[in-house]
């Protein structure tokens, strides 16, 4: 089955080379700005104008602006151009449904972050080595360059984004992939619940009972919060300095983001190699939606009814972000889909496996200071984060079965037959 993947490759340009990029950059970015202020004034003076409309002036652009001719593409021009609409129209998407608008704002050079091409060969062209690991790239009006990286997921090129970050730049290239080249996963079944204290819990039964493992939280974020600290307090002192130099201060503002940077790549890595690892060793993965938008909502609340415990709030949405559980799951999905395996995520309002027992499925309510799951109704007793995996793992085998009508998914556990679980019947109930 065809699927696009993104594979990110770093470039390493020649000086000259640095030079024609950023120059590219600040083109591109003036074009995003005047574009957004010609759509504010013609709004203003009751004339509405689209992207067709923007896009008929770049060539009266490209003959007026010295170096543009021979340095911007034609897609790239476009594709700033049809970003800028894809913002309007979100911008009035959320204003028609209530939410926080977010009109879309000028871009400095730092918030600008890049361009795209539309297709292999049309202002691009990718020369991979052997094994996709490594290879060139040459852009329009820069020239061929050098870039390191390794595609885990080859296929046909279709389109690429080169990207500026506080490393340098990237070029981010998106390929056409058969997932069914790979050899479906045959490993035992599990449930999945993601959490802070421990990363994640998996349940997996066997002859003898449930399995546990537990994936502690690496806690990127924690182990860099005091020199982050340190560095952001003395970036504040320098910026009210009145002696130090823009430059300086930018340099040391620089130093900053790319030691965020590097947690954040930390964090990336972490959750690429626990992704990898789980998809390609299980052949069902049953785990629950997570909404991070609500975990991660404030306590702080209103002059009226302000909140309680907001520092404490505070501190476990910083742990909650600091996990990444939204991107966990997105890669835990898409990996899955690679590898065969059986991807599925229960409506936590409906199964509510952190409250529910595995074994008879009662509900009683437990607050989160409450680790222990024990069940007054059949005697089950253990750690809550194993409850609820065990609860999504037997959730998961019930729908598989109910579904395939197959009962021999796995091994009995707990005097459940596989398929046939306490969970499901309640449900159904």
């Amino acid at each position: 089955m065809p699927a696009t993947r993104t594979i990110s490759f770093r470039l390493y340009p020649f000086r000259a080379q640095t030079a024609l990029l950023e120059a590219k950059h600040r083109m591109l970015r003036d074009l995003w700005n005047a574009a957004l202020e010609e759509r504010i004034g013609a709004w203003a003076r009751g004339v509405r104008i689209g992207r067709s409309d923007q896009e008929k002036s770049l060539p009266a652009i490209r003959a007026d602006v010295g170096g543009w001719r021979g340095l911007v593409h034609t897609h790239e021009a476009q594709l700033v151009l049809k970003r800028l609409d894809l913002a309007f129209q979100a911008f009035f998407r959320r204003l028609a449904a209530g939410q926080r608008p977010g009109f879309p704002r000028f871009r400095s050079a730092d918030r600008f972050r890049g361009w795209g091409y539309k297709e292999h060969g049309n202002g691009f062209r990718v020369e991979m080595r052997e094994g996709w690991r490594h290879g060139r790239v040459r852009l329009f009006g820069v020239g061929e360059m050098r870039m390191r990286g390794l595609a885990r997921t080859p296929g046909r090129i279709l389109k690429a984004d080169v990207v500026r970050d506080v490393r340098g730049w990237q070029l981010s290239v998106v390929v056409e992939t058969d997932c069914a080249v790979r050899a479906p996963a045959t490993g035992p079944a599990i449930g999945l619940d993601w959490g802070v204290a421990e990363f994640a819990t998996i349940a997996q039964e066997t002859e003898a009972g449930p399995r546990f493992e537990a994936v502690a939280n690496p806690r990127h974020l924690d182990a860099e919060t005091e020199a982050l600290r340190e560095r952001q307090r003395g970036l504040s002192a320098l910026a009210r300095s009145r002696k130090v130099s823009r430059g300086a201060l930018r340099k040391r503002r620089r130093a900053l983001a790319r030691r965020h940077a590097k947690v954040a790549a930390r964090r990336k890595d972490f959750l690429h190699q626990l992704t990898a690892r789980i998809a390609g060793r299980h052949r069902l993965i049953a785990t629950e939606t997570l909404t991070v938008r609500n975990m991660t909502a404030s306590a702080r609340g209103t002059l009226e009814a302000p909140g309680r415990n907001v520092a404490q709030k505070a501190g476990l949405n910083r742990s909650i972000l600091d996990a990444a559980p939204a991107a966990f799951l997105n890669m835990l999905r898409y990996k899955a889909a690679e590898a065969g395996s059986e991807f599925l995520e229960a409506d936590t309002r409906r199964l509510k496996p952190s409250q529910r027992c595995p074994d008879c499925g009662a509900v009683r309510k437990k607050a989160l200071s409450v680790r222990r799951h024990d069940c007054d109704a059949c005697g089950c007793s253990l750690g809550r984060d194993e409850a609820a995996a065990l609860t999504l793992l037997r959730w998961g085998l019930a729908e598989v079965a109910a579904r395939i009508d197959a009962p021999d998914l796995g091994p009995p556990g707990n005097g459940h037959p596989a398929g046939t679980v306490g969970v499901s019947d309640a449900l159904a109930a």
